[in-house]
Parts: structure tokens; C-alpha cells; sequence
């Protein structure tokens, strides 16, 4: 039986990801989180509609393997569905053309496995940790504060010249602003907020908020999450140590059975996203997000007076010395609407990558 707490975030989020389904309707980490959700709460006939229509969409993503795998639990459900039936044998026909039109193999050759200089071809994003293996991470267990000391590389290279390719900012703007970051970065201490090279080109006027996101959605097909209007409890957040939240602003904002679904402001911080993995023992789903709504976020989770790029969370001793504010309930920490001037965009009127 759920707490009446978590039935409220279930129900919250369910409101959430039906909002950017209906927005970007070939979302599979979406529909996947949304059956899951739908389970949760015991609402069967609308879980087994969007494992209906998550099968539908991997067929038509040419995603056969996990299509079937989606009919065979609606058959388990419904074994004498025609429907289904009859899905599953097309299915395994296409899979068996797609075999026999598949080229033959080229011969071997290396595969690049550094980020940075794959990233310069064609801007591509590596999706998870177990894509490439980058410079400058070091592999073997160590505590998260050694892990985070070892990340020599933020991303932020890549997102320039990604930006200056795909013509989303002017070059000199992009050039000088990441310097700016590089500097502003430079040695920050793991309590201290991160600067985000996508807000410093918005508040030097290169380019608008929105431009910005929407032509890195469109063109990398990375989900989106509206951030700032999600309710989200702290201590998801504090999930992942303050070196990799503040520093790198990557927040944990919601867990939905072993998937957790994390915000992040540069979707080419390679280094950060393996050493989340590496962290936490979780189906990791990225989200990009305004980096205005995850400082709003960091600041009300590590109650910061000032959310501007290298402000400090309190250290322990101030946290000790006011356990009220600790004990305070978790609403406390919710992001509402955007605050006046943040460039806050919601999900229904955000144009989601197609």
C-alpha cells in the first residue's frame, strides 16, 4: 500500500510525462515511465494502453526486438488477442527482412571511444555510461568525492562547438562566454555552484532560451523535462554528492521503481553521466532542462541565498546548527512556476523535439 505522499508524486508525475508524450509522441523513455507509473497506482487498463502504444512506436522506430518483448507482456494479459497476434507475426516477418537487407560487416577497424573528439564530426551525444569510456575518468571503486576529483573534462567544449555548428549561436559569442565558464569553473569547490555555458551565451544576449533548447533537442532527439514545474523532494536530489550537483548541475529529480530521472544542463557532460553510473545503482534516464530551473532547484535544496555561478551550499556545521530547516517537510523543496525572469518554459507550450 502507498503512502498517500508517494501516491501524490506518482499521480504527479503521471500528470507530467502524459503532458510530453502528448507532445513528442515517439518519447519511448516517457511511455516507459508513464506504464510504469500507471502499474504503481493499480491503473491497469491505462498501462497496458501505453505498453500498447510503446510496442506500436518501436515498431514504427524500426525497434523490433523491444517491440516484441512489449507484445509478449500484452500477451500475457490478453493471449487470445487478435490484434497482438497478428502484431507479433509482422513484427517477426520485418525482423527477418531486416536480416537478410542487412550489408555485410566492413572490415574491423578502432572504434573512437574519446567523447571529445567524436563529439567535433557531428555533435552526436553519448547516451550512457556504457557507450565509451572517456579520458580522465578513473574506472575503479572510489568514494564520490575521489570519483568527481577525477573528472578533468565537463562538456562544455563539445556543447560550443556543437552550438557553432549547427548555427544556434554566433561564434564569437559562444567563444568568449566559454571562456567565461572555463574561468568561472576553474577550482570550484565542491559546495560551490557550477556555471552553465547555455546560461551565460542567454544573459550575453547571443541567443534566447528557447532557440537554444529546442535546436539541441531537434537535433540530438534528448528528452526534455520542464523542471521548474516539477515538485521534487530533496533528498532525491541529494541522491548524488554536492562536487556533481552544484559543480556539474546534474540533479536527480524523480524515481519511478529502479528508473531514476535525472536533469541535467549540458547533455555532452560525458564525464558527469559515467560517474553517475558508477554512483548509483540505477536505470539512469537523462533529461535536459533549463539551467535557470536546476539552480532554482539547487537552491532551494541546499538553501542558497544566492543561486548565481559559484555560490556555496551551507557546510555541515550551519546545517547541524538549524535541524528545523532539515526537518522541514519536503514541500519545502518544491520548484514552483518560474520565478519572475527565469526563462521558465512548460511542457504543453515547449516545442519538444519531433
Amino acid at each position: 500500500m502507498l503512502a498517500p505522499e508517494e501516491q501524490e508524486q506518482i499521480l504527479q508525475t503521471i500528470e507530467m510525462f502524459e503532458v510530453i508524450v502528448q507532445a513528442n509522441p515517439q518519447d519511448c523513455q516517457s511511455m516507459e515511465i508513464l506504464k510504469d507509473a500507471y502499474l504503481r497506482l493499480g491503473m491497469k487498463s491505462e498501462a497496458k494502453a501505453m505498453l500498447r502504444q510503446l510496442a506500436t512506436t518501436n515498431v514504427e522506430l524500426a525497434q523490433f526486438s523491444a517491440a516484441m518483448l512489449n507484445y509478449e507482456d500484452l500477451l500475457k494479459h490478453e493471449p487470445d488477442d487478435p490484434q497482438i497476434l497478428a502484431a507479433m507475426s509482422e513484427v517477426e516477418e520485418r525482423m527477418s527482412q531486416a536480416v537478410k537487407s542487412r550489408p555485410p560487416v566492413p572490415s574491423a577497424r578502432p572504434i573512437d571511444l574519446n567523447f571529445p573528439s567524436a563529439s567535433q564530426d557531428n555533435g552526436a551525444l553519448m547516451a550512457t555510461s556504457s557507450t565509451a569510456r572517456a579520458d580522465g575518468f578513473r574506472m575503479p571503486s572510489v568514494r564520490a568525492e575521489e570519483m568527481a576529483a577525477t573528472l578533468s573534462e565537463d562538456g562544455n567544449e563539445a556543447l560550443a562547438k556543437f552550438l557553432v555548428q549547427n548555427r544556434l549561436a554566433p561564434e564569437a559569442i559562444v567563444t568568449s562566454m566559454l571562456s567565461r565558464v572555463h574561468k568561472k569553473n576553474n577550482g570550484l569547490a565542491p559546495e560551490q555552484l557550477g556555471a552553465s555555458l547555455i546560461d551565460e551565451i542567454v544573459r550575453r544576449g547571443g541567443a534566447d532560451l528557447e532557440t537554444l533548447l529546442c535546436g539541441i533537442l531537434d537535433r540530438t532527439k534528448f528528452a526534455y523535462v520542464p523542471l521548474e514545474y516539477y515538485e521534487i523532494d530533496r533528498q532525491i536530489v541529494k541522491m548524488l554528492p554536492e562536487s556533481i550537483t552544484l559543480n556539474r548541475l546534474i540533479v536527480p529529480f524523480d524515481i519511478m521503481s529502479r528508473t531514476l530521472m535525472i536533469a541535467t544542463a549540458n547533455p555532452f557532460d560525458a564525464l558527469g553521466k559515467q560517474a553517475v553510473q558508477q554512483l548509483l545503482d540505477y536505470t539512469i534516464q537523462w533529461h535536459l532542462a533549463s539551467p535557470q530551473a536546476i539552480y532554482k532547484v539547487l537552491g532551494e535544496t541546499y538553501r542558497l541565498s544566492n543561486t548565481r555561478p559559484g555560490a556555496s551550499a551551507p557546510n555541515a556545521m550551519a546545517a547541524a546548527a538549524s535541524p528545523a530547516a532539515e526537518t522541514a517537510p519536503a514541500a519545502a523543496a518544491n520548484s514552483g512556476p518560474a520565478a519572475p525572469g527565469t526563462p521558465g518554459l512548460d511542457a504543453a507550450s515547449f516545442r519538444l523535439a519531433k
